[in-house]
């Protein structure tokens, strides 16, 4: 007699093994997800992108497998609020993180109530890892297991010493690599090796179950410490120039291990891969003031120019998504996570800023539904809206060409005419600057002391007297003459018109050359707390008729905008009935940053533009 398998098996058996292979074959129709952000990439950096001096055949291949974008930005010039900016759909502003976070133990950075990538793709089914540089906070409840991730493996702060692991750029040295919250100890071990080896074992364990990847190398941002291997390939190559593209070769190998193992798995074709740069190429001494390229755009990293936030990006989906495929139009890292909701079929969050872009990398010569976008780092602000680009306070670290501190302070491009930038077209165009500053004024981070205005000299008793300064300058600001020019400076700090002082009080005595009646005396401050910089506590003053000995010694009211979070400059002011011919001028520094702030307990900054004597 012939026995049926299904007769040895009764029903509720047959059913739960029918659920098993259905709900096998459905993990398996979701495709992983894998984002690839690189750290202080510049430009043109990729041989895809026309560099011929660098060696990428990996990432010029994940190029050629999917669409590589022209025109791609992301929503800030530096890594932590970039990163925020990917992980959340958002303006960095609208995720917490305006700039970089602090490297304080236990100190926090992106809040824990925003909703992450990871949790997005948690929420629907998905084991999510985090793999390299985090920078979004210090803190248990900023960290990334905190944030969505299942697995971490990494470095919290900015950067680290790729050997000993260790945070060196602000002291105390820290040691800083954790898994899963965990100190771990690989003394002497190759981080990017280290977190290679990481994302490959993570990609292995994962191999039967829908994952997703943020594997943030660290990569090249400084220390240049490429693999002895590359340090020989570009032996011949000119410093630094030599050391970066080493480091770019040295990211491309191991993305080329990674790309080799989903192959091997045979999940290549059912993985979505993202390759985006959070930033431009660094200028910072640290980096030996550049490596990086920014082509044919002005700007690097820490500039709102094109070359700090037009970056490398490519998307693939092997065998999905249309190949080799060069996408022209305008797109912002903050569309990523709407983008792949959508590719991944989940229903999309609510209250991001960012657009879902799947329909135009699905149909090649769709136009994007991106038309403009805002960003904000520092006092630096740019909007724009079609082809046209507005600036506020404009920086080029790349040093390109030189800016002029009143008539390029509002500063307008026309990007289908020149992506170089280097030429201003904001009195060739009045309408279309007025147009959008009515932009970005409506733009719920745009404020109106965030539009420069033009400087009008004053005239004051101390303009044409002598000053000299009592307590220790900072190095970097010793030309106090700035104080008694008549002149106010602009919300930046690196103006040439401020006198800045960490941790401490200014304290300077002016000399009118003869007794004078004095009624009132004002000092202009600034407050730009995404740089540290924040208003001083009070000021005082004290007179004296031979310059030696001083009496009469008044305060100022203190400040009430010291946590004030957005930048402006203002003034304190003092009135008093007193002749003398000196005066003795002390600002109160506010010593640490408040509570509250991401450099909290770090020392504060404070900047003065003019004393003004009535």
């Amino acid at each position: 007699m012939r026995t049926n398998f299904f007769s040895l098996l009764n029903t509720k058996h047959i059913n739960l093994f029918i659920l098993f292979i259905s709900l096998h074959c459905f993990a398996q129709n979701k495709p992983n997800v894998i984002v690839i952000y690189t750290d202080d990439q510049g430009a043109v950096d990729l041989g895809c992108y026309g560099a011929t001096d660098i060696y990428t055949p990996n990432i010029d291949k994940l190029a050629k497998q999917g669409t590589r974008f022209t025109q791609a930005y992301v929503a800030a010039p530096v890594c932590a609020p970039s990163r925020a900016a990917l992980l959340t759909g958002k303006y960095p502003q609208n995720a917490g993180v305006n700039g970089n976070t602090s490297h304080v133990p236990n100190s926090h950075g992106m809040p824990n109530e925003q909703y992450t990538l990871a949790e997005l793709f948690k929420d629907n089914g998905y084991k999510t890892g985090h793999i390299g540089k985090w920078h979004l906070g210090m803190s248990a409840e900023t960290s990334p297991n905190a944030q969505g991730f299942d697995y971490s493996f990494g470095h919290l702060r900015g950067c680290i010493d790729n050997y000993s692991h260790y945070f060196f750029w602000a002291g105390p040295n820290v040691h800083d690599l954790y898994e899963n919250g965990k100190e771990v100890f690989y003394d002497g071990q190759y981080f990017p090796d280290l977190a290679s080896n990481k994302a490959l074992k993570y990609v292995e364990d994962n191999k039967e179950n829908p994952f997703f990847m943020y594997y943030a190398i660290n990569m090249p941002h400084y220390p240049y410490q490429p693999t002895k291997k590359w340090r020989e390939y570009y032996k011949s190559a000119k410093k630094p120039r030599g050391d970066y593209a080493a480091f770019i070769s040295t990211i491309d190998e191991r993305i080329g291990f990674l790309m080799d193992k989903l192959e091997a798995l045979g999940i290549r074709d059912n993985t979505i891969i993202v390759y985006q740069s959070d930033n431009g190429y660094s200028t910072e001494t640290r980096a030996f003031n550049g490596g990086g390229n920014s082509g044919p755009y002005r700007g690097a990293k820490s500039s709102l120019f094109e070359g700090g936030i037009r970056l490398p990006t490519i998307i693939s989906w092997k065998n999905n998504l249309p190949e080799n495929i060069v996408n022209d139009e305008f797109f912002v890292n903050i569309d990523w996570l709407p983008t792949l909701a959508k590719l991944c079929h989940f229903n999309l969050p609510k209250h991001i800023d960012g657009l879902d872009m799947s329909e135009m990398i699905k149909t090649p010569n769709t136009a994007s539904e991106r038309t403009g976008a805002f960003w904000k780092y520092g006092n630096q602000w740019a909007v724009r809206n079609g082809n046209w680009k507005l600036m506020g306070y404009p920086k080029d670290t790349s040093n390109k060409g030189k800016l002029d501190l009143e008539n390029d302070a509002l500063f307008l491009s026309d990007l289908s005419e020149d992506v170089s930038e280097m030429k201003n077209l904001a009195d060739k165009h009045p309408e279309i600057v007025e147009a959008l500053k009515a932009k970005y004024l409506a733009w719920e981070h745009g404020y109106e002391t965030d539009i420069p205005k033009k400087t009008k000299p004053i005239n004051h008793l101390g303009k044409h007297g002598k000053i000299k300064a009592v307590k220790k300058l900072n190095n970097r600001y010793k030309n106090i003459e700035v104080l008694i020019d008549g002149k106010r400076g602009y919300v930046d700090y690196s103006s040439g018109q401020w006198i800045g002082q960490e941790g401490k009080d200014l304290e300077f005595i002016l000399d009118l050359n003869e007794m004078k009646s004095i009624s009132e005396i004002t000092i202009g401050y600034l407050h730009n707390p995404s740089n540290w910089v924040f208003s001083p506590k009070l000021f005082e003053i004290s007179f004296s008729n031979d310059g030696l000995t001083f009496s009469n010694t008044i305060q100022s009211e203190t400040s009430t905008k010291i946590n004030t979070k957005h930048n402006f400059i203002d003034t304190l002011t003092i009135q008093t009935k007193q002749n003398a011919q000196f005066i003795k001028v002390n600002i109160k520094g506010i010593k640490n940053i408040p509570e509250g702030h991401e450099g909290a307990s770090n020392s504060g900054w404070i900047f003065i533009d003019e004393i003004i004597i009535k």
